[in-house]
């Protein structure tokens, strides 16, 4: 439940009695979202720094960055928190304090940040009289004026709509109708969101920096892609961790026409199966604290369950509200099912870097066919797995429990086939997104419903990105313009993000 808090109005100055100093009313006051805490369906008591969604607005403040916060004051004395890049809070004295990633926002902190949106509130108190809560759109950083996109068929959650347009104000999908002029695109469908992408052409993620983030924002849109998580192989934690620093400071840049950064992906150090990955880096128990050592940035974390310490970490991960994904791994069909038990809802790059499917030993590829709990995350450009098994996959899975993902990794220039170890493991794609859509259509016998909600709408669901996803009110506009009509070939023809048009630039 999504709700967001009246804008209070407080007097023109009040004056503290612990500080003797004047407290004045922010000058700029937004509407705040607030998310009910899991696992409080039956709560009565709504704290305002429960958990907040990306681009949520604070006072003075827009918040690039979040994770699941404590349920009220009390309990938040263990980090990690909520880190917003750029978050200004102000104390009593009416001064602005920045609160930079890394920062913990424990007990020292929350106090002045919940003070200055009033607490917490009661429903059917007399507080709760003085936060009016009624459902609102998310916003954006600047509003965008009212447009229209229409197409010969919009592929919505509901099924595909024909001669329909897309109205668009404020970023946010307000209406769906039948259009009112010729279309301008074959087909619309909702931005692809893609939760593994290590580098694209010559820029590596783990390295990227400065101008190589807009490198990745414009290759990215090309292929049709809104939403994305970097990817970070197993690397040594000093590494690792001056990598996730580049990322944060790339989701704090100002909001613009580029793809959202949804958090980083951390594929290892805790794998049994190598793959590509650097067997020296790989690391024989699965330290959580270490995990959680890694910041609010994570939102992806792939491990082996089988690993000590796993079962534990997984259950620690999905409380801190990361999606912990099973993968590089040989574990038992078993060990599988008790990983989904402690939490795990994905299962990274299916059918690579895992064990086989046996009759008498089904081990991660059965658990996985097996378990409505676990969605799986295919390579589709044929050459990491076969078609078929693709095919099968959306056969046991539905397009509900199947992600389309790229594994895409920089080769140093704009190849067209994977590369390989020496030993002829693959070690990574060249895939695009739109690539992968138009070989699950063409060559899987997938239908295009199926591949988008597979690209888009099914990796949302999993981020927790509600805002997203799918083409209908209230969602973001984040919008792809396909052709291709009677070829399979599907590209991408146009890309709006928030409703602006961001590619062809």
């Amino acid at each position: 439940m999504e709700l967001a808090l009246a804008r209070r109005r407080p007097p023109a100055s009040t004056t503290s009695a612990s500080t003797k100093a004047t407290r004045r009313p922010p000058e700029i006051t937004r509407d705040v979202h607030v998310s009910r805490p899991p696992g409080r369906t039956g709560a009565r008591k709504l704290t305002f720094n429960s958990a907040l969604a990306e681009n949520t607005f604070l006072p003075c403040a827009h918040v690039t960055l979040a994770a699941p916060m404590a349920e009220s004051q009390h309990a938040a004395r263990n980090p990690p928190w909520i880190v917003p890049a750029g978050l200004v809070k102000r104390s009593s004295a009416g001064i602005c304090h920045t609160v930079v990633p890394g920062s913990d926002l424990s007990m020292h902190t929350i106090p002045r940040v919940r003070s200055q949106l009033g607490g917490t509130c009661t429903r059917g108190s007399a507080t709760a009289r003085r936060y009016r809560t009624y459902p609102v759109p998310p916003p954006t950083h600047e509003r965008a004026a009212q447009a229209v996109v229409r197409a010969a068929t919009v592929l919505t959650p509901a099924g595909p709509l024909e001669d329909a347009e897309v109205v668009v104000d404020g970023g946010v999908i307000t209406e769906l109708r039948p259009a009112t002029g010729p279309p301008a695109h074959a087909v619309l469908a909702p931005g692809f969101v893609d939760l593994q992408v290590n580098g694209i052409g010559p820029v590596d993620v783990a390295a990227a920096a400065g101008d190589d983030w807009d490198v990745l924002d414009r290759a990215l849109l090309a292929q049709g892609v809104t939403t994305w998580c970097p990817t970070l192989v197993s690397a040594p934690a000093a590494a690792l961790k001056a990598s996730l620093a580049r990322v944060a400071a790339a989701m704090g840049r100002p909001p613009a026409s580029r793809p959202a950064i949804a958090g980083a992906h951390v594929e290892g150090p805790f794998l049994t199966v190598p793959g590509a990955h650097d067997p020296a880096a790989l690391r024989p128990e699965v330290d959580a604290a270490w995990l959680g050592a890694l910041g609010p940035v994570v939102r992806i974390v792939t491990l082996a369950p089988e690993l000590p310490g796993a079962l534990d970490a997984v259950a620690a991960l999905t409380t801190a509200g990361v999606l912990v994904s099973l993968g590089h791994s040989a574990c038992t069909a078993e060990t599988a099912v008790a990983a989904a038990d402690a939490g795990a809802r994905l299962v990274t790059h299916f059918g690579n870097a895992m064990g086989t499917l046996h009759q008498r030993a089904p081990g991660l590829v059965g658990a996985a066919l097996a378990d409505e709990r676990l969605a799986v995350s295919v390579v589709a450009d044929l050459v990491h797995v076969h078609a078929l098994f693709v095919r099968a996959a959306f056969a046991a899975k539905g397009a509900t429990r199947v992600v389309l993902v790229t594994d895409a990794v920089a080769t140093g220039a704009w190849d067209e086939e994977p590369p390989r170890l020496a030993d002829g493991t693959l070690a990574g794609s060249v895939l695009h997104m739109d690539g992968a859509l138009s070989n699950v259509v063409t060559h899987c016998a997938v239908s295009l419903s199926d591949a988008v909600s597979a690209a888009s709408t099914t990796p949302a669901r999993l981020l927790g990105l509600a805002d997203r996803g799918a083409i209908e009110p209230g969602r973001r506009a984040d919008l792809v313009a396909l052709d291709g009509v009677g070829t399979g070939a599907w590209r991408v023809s146009a890309v709006w993000v928030q409703g602006q048009p961001s590619w062809p630039a």
